[in-house]
């Protein structure tokens, strides 16, 4: 009989192994390439995943300071003033004054020095500070509160100051700012006064003579804790 050509010839079991193992080398190898191609990631993914889980820090909020003295320079309290959504929050402290009411106001100019009294023209303690901050050109003294056409921006509430002869207050005044503008307070002064302010009588609420004055100064947060600069505080606790 003759014999089948060889390509003809029936596999035998040794060559049914090999090209069994063969056949699931390369199914192992797709399934293997298959995951990684559904489930896995690269290197470069992991980066870019951690770089966007990453937070970012949001800018500082505008912050500012007075140091208040007095007309003989002598220190004599502080103030921080923070932008906040409502408006600029202002923190006020001091000592060495009398026990009661005293009014408080931002005047126009950043100056802490005798000049002209805008009621009488005479000559007076911290007069250099010039009258209230009056952007809105109200020529109003008012109550705080009051928008800068019906008062002047300046306008703040009283110091209660009890029998040690210290007093605080804290306030959000609307009608200012601390960035660039026409209602920016950065560089004008802020003046605290013998008497109550009655919040009617013009120029300034009848609130007496100017006891203490400080200039309104740009600050970083990271330079302020709490409600004082990160100088020492003038202000025993």
């Amino acid at each position: 009989m003759a014999r089948l050509p060889n390509t003809l010839r029936t596999p035998t079991p040794r060559h049914r192994s090999r090209a069994g193992l063969a056949a699931g080398g390369a199914a192992l190898a797709a399934m293997l390439f298959l995951a990684g191609c559904a489930g896995g990631t690269s290197s470069a993914d992991n980066s870019r995943s951690a770089v966007a889980k990453t937070p970012v820090p949001g800018p500082e909020r505008a912050m500012a300071t007075a140091r208040l003295v007095t007309p003989q320079s002598a220190p004599a309290g502080n103030a921080v003033l923070t932008d906040t959504a409502a408006g600029v929050e202002v923190a006020i402290q001091v000592q060495g004054l009398a026990p009661g009411q005293h009014g408080f106001h931002i005047h126009a100019n950043g100056a802490c020095a005798p000049g002209p009294d805008a009621a009488t023209g005479q000559t007076v303690a911290f007069g250099a500070a010039g009258g209230h901050f009056d952007p809105g050109m109200s020529k109003k003294h008012g109550r705080p509160g009051q928008s800068a056409h019906e008062a002047h921006a300046g306008e703040l509430p009283n110091i209660p100051v009890g029998d040690d002869g210290r007093g605080s207050v804290r306030y959000v005044n609307s009608n200012i700012t601390l960035t660039p503008g026409k209602a920016s307070v950065v560089g004008r002064a802020l003046v605290v006064h013998e008497k109550e302010d009655d919040y009617t009588t013009n120029p300034a609420g009848n609130s007496g003579g100017r006891l203490l004055c400080g200039v309104i100064e740009p600050a970083l947060a990271s330079t302020v804790v709490g409600d004082k600069a990160a100088v020492p505080s003038l202000l025993v606790r």
